[in-house]
């Protein structure tokens, strides 16, 4: 799997400085941080299921420059038909610098065969404009919360 990964990624353009890998444990605090500052709660208020929600996802992907982690995305797919981007962020600091787009190529590049779908909340910030530019057209949908 990780030469999957660093073979795609290899043909994702990025920013200097910037790379993309697929996430490890040790990740999982930067990405509650990340989180946390988004107004997303449930990384913090439901860890234990967080973690086994990136344990058993794939794609899943962080940007890092350095040591910091400054993006990442989450994505389920079955392999065939249908890839879903669960959660996608850039902290607000490296947004517009083409790394939501390389996390979301690098998805896609994952999964060839698959089409994407990613729901987006009224409150991305950019995410419109981000995702539209990136070939995603706007659909209706639902959710249901449980707890």
């Amino acid at each position: 799997m990780r030469s999957q990964v660093e073979s795609v990624l290899s043909e994702v353009a990025l920013p200097p400085g910037v790379t993309v890998r697929g996430w490890t444990e040790s990740d999982f605090a930067a990405i509650q941080r990340l989180s946390s500052a988004e107004g997303w709660p449930t990384s913090q208020d439901r860890a234990t299921e967080a973690m086994a929600a990136w344990r058993k996802s794939w794609p899943a992907l962080v940007a890092t420059h350095g040591e910091d982690v400054v993006g990442f995305l989450r994505a389920l797919t079955d392999g065939a038909v249908t890839t879903y981007v669960c959660e996608v962020l850039v902290v607000p600091a490296w947004r517009g610098r083409g790394i939501g787009r390389a996390l979301i190529e690098a998805c896609h590049h994952l999964c060839p065969s698959t089409r994407l779908d990613l729901l987006s909340g009224g409150t991305a910030d950019g995410g419109f404009r981000l995702y539209e530019a990136n070939g995603f057209r706007c659909f209706q949908g639902f959710r249901k919360s449980y707890g």
